[in-house]
């Protein structure tokens, strides 16, 4: 039987062609059914070269699909690939919109077509999400098609409605009795009538099942002995290849994909080239893909070979190392941990994970990682203490708590298996001390004296030597622009605070330079919140410099905003405004999601001050805050920002139902900042929905509150909101200094900050059209149609409108201007 000949059905490809019509296409059917040869051959016919990414039941599918397909843009565009890469998958509003950013500058090829093969092996929700926004902005020349057997979690109805996304079902791809015939007349020249109607009435069009029975008569073996599929795949394909080649099968099976070198490795057959070989030219369902050079099997016979497989336990071990001992070699890391985790070898991934050089974060992310440190013998994690204590650090920055001993309780036993092991030589006893007391830090986050009370001893353990766990590369301020606030927790205690955190660093000392500056950030931000104005700018251009020179962008950025600020209340806007887009830009050039993100935050907060809402990045102003943000965007500095914004957007009734929200996330970590300026938050909203004496009630229990640390600076920055409260409490209470600072201060910041104007971003009649069209669902070709202009033009006017409103994306112009009363309700 000819076994690697394909049907060509014009029918399919005129079908499929209509995936350049739009921006995602969904080709869904059993296993089984074709789907994916039904695309290569239309890409092939159709002369397409598409960027094919197949998904793997692998954890981190997603991470190389984001790899390959940020090289594919690097070969259009080598800047937006490269900033693409830096970025990674996003993961929330702020990243989500850089990305769409780039790719909307990226001038894809013709026919530009994205295949995600497999993709109900996709797993995470973040490229669900990209997948969708994709498809809603509509990029040129960008079609995506999923070819998946399954479509849920996959949320595309509105698209549907919209018009924005096509629905291919199985039966499509179901031959149909003409299609079934030639295909057996081309396999099988002399097929009898009678075999081909039994053919067709036990498949149906399902042309695997097809192509199993076409063999099973090659074989001798009549329509209708068997009639399950996995029976004929034992009898017509298992059965025709001797011991050796079905050993060889059901030992690939094990892996996902393979290269010919993994094969003969895995199976230890020499000739395992010359077999794939053979098995590549006359069965089906072993396949090459000469794109990644790799084998694959298909789904349908892998799933016969594995239920097959009589592997004993230690054979399949056997296997698993064999597999995870070369994807060590080749340093595919986090693969070779999922093989050799399977293959029961845990001891030798904390060998690997316990040198230096090997210790990283992102190593951790193996499939099976939490279950494999949750259940090995605590003797063996204490054979390899670097990589305990590395899984102990990632998963407290991570927020997962240990289900059965707390990490403190964990490390204070490992302190003590060390402390007493005998036959260690010092160096390396204290070396493992030093790293416990570094990963104990994090167990009492923003505690400041307990942190760094271990500080001296850390340096003496280590010797000068800096931790092979905290590295200088890590995010010191965890993507707040304020360091204080993220340590600031006990009234009374913010100048304390600050004077401890002023002294040298020794954290930075061990850490190879990680922190570096922020002894100065911590007198600058000090001097700032409390009114010393003057001390301000000399702390700041020092903690610049030296955090500069060790390349702590955290701190920069830290110390950038507390001059930026600082100018405002100096009244000298136009200087700030030129530090924010110096810092915008210098930040930029980093391609850092978390960077970006602290500089939208300073954005944010900078244009609500100054009460200019329409200059705040759009996804502030719409409100796409997450709890699963929380570390990601300044451990909850974002709604400190995003209460500022409502200020500024004069949305006092939603306001006060945010103000429990606040209140929750700043207490947490009793970041007491956030909780004063939620304070004020509520007061100026009660004061506008229920009257001045309901507010300044509120207001007066913020200031009595903020007396003792003599926090001055959050209450000037919201001059405009609570001056009128202001001149209600301060003559109750004459003889009170701190009040009177307060509305001096805020007559100071009312006078400077607020008389800068700035341009209004209003849109024209016909941008405004635009947008209503978009909003309905039509698409840039039948908006253009409508309003009889060309797609250029329709193009141009969307880069003006996002210029206008100051997003990066069509969905988030369009909620800005429904927001902002330029698109009403009814004609979204």
């Amino acid at each position: 039987m000819r076994n690697k000949r394909i049907l060509s059905r014009a029918r399919i490809d005129t079908v499929l062609f209509s995936v350049f019509d739009y921006p995602l296409t969904i080709l869904e059917a059993p296993m089984g059914y074709g789907k994916t040869t039904a695309v290569k051959m239309f890409t092939r016919n159709q002369s397409v070269r598409p960027f094919w990414f197949t998904f793997s039941d692998l954890s981190y599918s997603e991470t190389a699909f984001w790899d390959s397909f940020t090289d594919s843009i690097t070969e259009m565009d080598t800047q937006a690939g490269t900033v693409l890469k830096a970025l990674g998958l996003p993961s929330d509003a702020p990243q989500m919109e850089r990305v769409l950013h780039v790719l909307g500058g990226v001038r894809f090829e013709e026919n530009y077509l994205m295949v995600l093969d497999d993709y109900h092996l996709a797993r995470d929700a973040r490229l669900n999400s990209l997948l969708l926004r994709l498809a809603q902005e509509e990029f040129d020349g960008l079609s995506i098609l999923l070819v998946t057997r399954d479509t849920t979690g996959l949320d595309f109805v509105e698209l549907l409605s919209r018009g924005q996304c096509c629905l291919l079902p199985r039966q499509l791809l179901k031959f149909t009795e003409e299609e079934l015939g030639d295909y057996c007349r081309m396999m099988r020249e002399h097929i009898s009538e009678t075999d081909f109607l039994q053919v067709w009435q036990h498949t149906d069009g399902w042309i695997s099942f097809a192509y199993i029975l076409l063999l099973g008569l090659e074989n001798g073996i009549p329509v209708g002995i068997n009639t399950t599929m996995e029976s004929m795949i034992e009898r017509a394909l298992f059965a025709r290849y001797d011991h050796a080649m079905q050993d060889f099968l059901l030992r690939l099976s094990i892996m996902e994909e393979f290269t010919a070198e993994q094969a003969a490795m895995v199976t230890r057959a020499e000739d395992a080239p010359q077999r794939l070989k053979l098995l590549n030219r006359e069965n089906a369902f072993v396949f090459y893909e000469e794109r990644t050079g790799t084998y694959h099997i298909h789904q349908v016979l892998q799933n016969y070979l594995r239920r097959k497989s009589a592997f004993s336990g230690e054979e399949l071990c056997a296997l698993y190392g064999r597999l995870g001992d070369w994807l060590l070699d080749h340093q595919e890391f986090l693969t070779a941990y999922r093989y050799l985790n399977q293959a029961g070898r845990q001891e030798d991934i904390l060998a690997h994970l316990n040198e230096p050089k090997n210790i990283r974060n992102e190593w951790l992310d193996f499939e099976g990682a939490d279950d494999m440190f949750g259940s090995v013998p605590r003797a063996l994690l204490f054979r390899y203490p670097f990589a305990y204590l590395l899984y102990i650090f990632y998963s407290i920055l991570l927020g997962r708590e240990n289900a059965v001993l707390g990490w403190g309780e964990r490390l204070e036993e490992l302190e003590r298996h060390y402390i007493a092991s005998e036959g260690l030589d010092e160096t390396s006893r204290n070396r493992i001390l030093g790293e416990i007391l570094i990963v104990r830090k994090f167990t009492v986050f923003n505690d400041v004296a307990t942190m760094i009370a271990s500080d001296e001893e850390i340096a003496r353990l280590l010797k000068g030597r800096n931790s092979y766990i905290t590295l200088p590369g890590n995010e010191f301020t965890f993507a707040s622009p304020h360091y204080l606030y993220l340590y600031y927790r006990d009234k009374g205690g913010f100048r304390g605070l600050a004077e401890l955190l002023s002294k040298e660093v020794g954290y930075a000392k061990f850490s190879g330079g990680c922190g570096a500056g922020s002894d100065a950030l911590a007198l600058a931000e000090y001097a700032l919140e409390t009114g010393g104005l003057e001390h301000v700018a000399a702390h700041c251009r020092k903690a610049i410099a030296k955090a500069e020179a060790a390349a702590q962008t955290g701190i920069v950025i830290c110390a950038r905003f507390a001059l930026i600020r600082l100018r405002l209340a100096e009244g000298k806007i136009p200087e700030a405004l030129v530090l924010l887009s110096q810092m915008e830009r210098e930040v930029e050039r980093s391609s850092s999601p978390v960077y970006n993100t602290t500089v939208d935050l300073c954005r944010g907060y900078v244009f609500a001050c100054l009460g200019q809402p329409e200059q705040i990045p759009s996804w502030l102003q719409i409100g796409e805050i997450k709890p699963s943000d929380f570390f990601a965007q300044g451990i909850a500095f974002n709604y400190i920002v995003y209460g500022k914004t409502l200020l500024a957007l004069r949305k006092y009734e939603e306001l006060e139902s945010r103000i429990e929200q606040f209140e929750e996330a700043f207490s947490v970590f009793s970041n007491r900042l956030g909780l004063l300026h939620t304070r004020i938050f509520a007061a100026v909203s009660r004061c506008q929905l229920y009257g001045m004496e309901s507010g300044a009630a509120i207001l007066e229990t913020a200031l009595a509150d903020a007396e003792e640390d003599y926090l001055v600076l959050p209450f000037a920055e919201n001059a405009p909101h609570i001056m009128g409260m202001l001149k209600m409490i301060v003559p109750k209470n004459p003889g009170n200094g701190f009040f009177n600072r307060v509305l001096t201060l805020c007559r100071e910041y009312e006078g400077s900050a607020f008389g800068h104007s700035f341009p209004a971003a209003a849109l024209s009649q016909r941008e405004m059209d635009i947008l209503s069209l978009s909003a309905q669902g039509l698409n840039r070709k039948e908006l253009a149609a409508r309003l009889y202009i060309s797609e250029e033009t329709a193009k141009t006017h969307f880069r003006n409108i996002y210029q206008k409103l100051g997003v990066n994306s069509k969905m988030a112009a369009i909620k800005l201007a429904r927001d902002r009363g330029y698109l009403s309700l009814a004609e979204t």
